[in-house]
């Protein structure tokens, strides 16, 4: 009987090994985030939906946005970013304004990673600092006009981190439990 308990238990940590990934960064300083991305700018996230303009998935994350540092203004602008965490994918949240650096490459445009200097605008001073006076500044009044949501819902793609321990976890206690349900009815 351990036999298959201690089976049951490996075959359920292998079925979750993919989502084991860890991000690991440098730390940028503000120039460093400058000089490394193609795009710079503060938006607000309006819309987040499943990333299916690429072969990477993730998320496309749409923002209205407010300043532009670096390249091409637009009101609207789509990034892509990793699904969780744990792939780098930065934890946007709707409703909320960021500072973003995004990188433009051939395999995924506009990519934003929790490695570049993103950040919520209000936890952003130091970049705000030092990026100084915007290129391009979007009017606030003409940015809400006909922005709203689609269907009037801002709901927020969720993260599966930790789901995997979690099942093991339980799966191991429900083992444990059983066993000495088995071990109690022989005495």
């Amino acid at each position: 009987m351990r036999w298959f308990v201690l089976l049951a238990l490996g075959l359920a940590s292998l079925a979750r090994a993919s989502e084991v990934r860890a991000c690991s960064c440098m730390n940028l300083t503000p120039a460093e985030g400058l000089s490394s991305s193609n795009l710079v700018f503060s938006g607000e996230v309006t819309q987040i939906e499943k990333n299916e303009s690429t072969r990477f998935g993730g998320l496309e994350v749409t923002l209205r946005v407010k300043d532009v540092w670096k390249g091409a203004p637009a009101e609207e602008i789509k990034v892509h970013t990793a699904g969780n965490s744990a792939a780098c994918g930065y934890p946007f949240v709707v409703g909320t304004t960021y500072l973003v650096y995004a990188l433009n490459d051939e395999a995924d445009p506009m990519r934003v990673s929790l490695c570049s200097r993103t950040a919520p605008i209000e936890s952003a001073k130091e970049d705000l600092d030092f990026l100084g006076k915007p290129s391009h500044r979007f009017d606030d009044v003409a940015l809400k006009k006909g922005k709203e949501s689609k269907d009037g819902c801002n709901a927020v793609a969720g993260s599966t981190e930790g789901s995997g321990a979690a099942w093991l976890v339980l799966m191991f206690a429900g083992a444990a439990l059983g066993v000495r349900r088995r071990l109690r009815g022989k005495d």
